[in-house]
């Protein structure tokens, strides 16, 4: 791999709607190149080694899923939400653990949990955040993100089996400059998290893959 195809790849996992432009025909080879040297992906010398890099790159023609199953999409958005990023401990855990047993699920509070490598990341509504404070007060917080919404978007059972869903959303998502704070799966269920003020935006692109 030439290290103007490594550039570019790094490139487009952090603007992934040029791949979209480029794969739709919105802008032809020799333009993209240009545009990778102005970026400083490569050189101003290296133009038509960028143009050979491009035609030999493996672009993904990933199928759209089916628009059917989009038409199922079922979405509910909660607000209020508050991130805790912990550093992760086993003692933690455990307190957690029993966190669960005191939450409502049938009231519909929110309770997740997301046991990383090195973190652990709790998910919980801001008005029970104080409910929790004592409990967790001695372990380490790393971060905390406020404000945040959920958005779940539950499909069919039959999208298990269908590829590109999840990269469909994000995309659209990512293209019309929408911040995904987290992404969480429990197929054939997808919530994402972002800030209130992304919310309304981001619900009117899901309902507009709907149609």
């Amino acid at each position: 791999m030439s290290q103007i195809e490594q550039k570019f790849r790094e490139f487009l996992s952090k603007k992934p709607e040029v791949e979209t432009c480029y794969q739709e025909g919105l802008i032809n080879r020799r333009s993209l190149a240009r545009y990778l040297v102005k970026q400083r992906i490569s050189q101003s010398n290296q133009l038509e080694a960028t143009i050979a890099m491009l035609r030999r790159f493996p672009f993904q023609k990933l199928l759209p899923p089916s628009q059917d199953l989009f038409k199922q999409i079922k979405i509910n958005i909660k607000d209020h939400i508050t991130i805790l990023n912990f550093e992760k401990e086993k003692e933690l855990v455990q307190k957690l653990q029993l966190l669960i047993t005191h939450t409502n699920y049938d009231r519909g509070d929110t309770l997740k949990i997301v046991v990383g490598s090195s973190s652990v990341k709790v998910f919980l509504d801001e008005e029970n955040e104080k409910k929790v404070k004592d409990s967790l007060e001695k372990f380490k917080l790393k971060n905390k993100y406020s404000h945040i919404s959920e958005i779940s978007v539950g499909f069919p059972e039959e999208a298990r089996e269908e590829r590109g869903i999840l990269s469909t959303i994000t995309k659209e998502l990512t293209v019309n400059g929408i911040v995904i704070s987290e992404l969480l799966t429990a197929s054939p269920e997808l919530l994402i998290y972002l800030k209130e003020e992304y919310v309304l935006k981001a619900y009117d692109i899901l309902k507009r893959l709907q149609k």
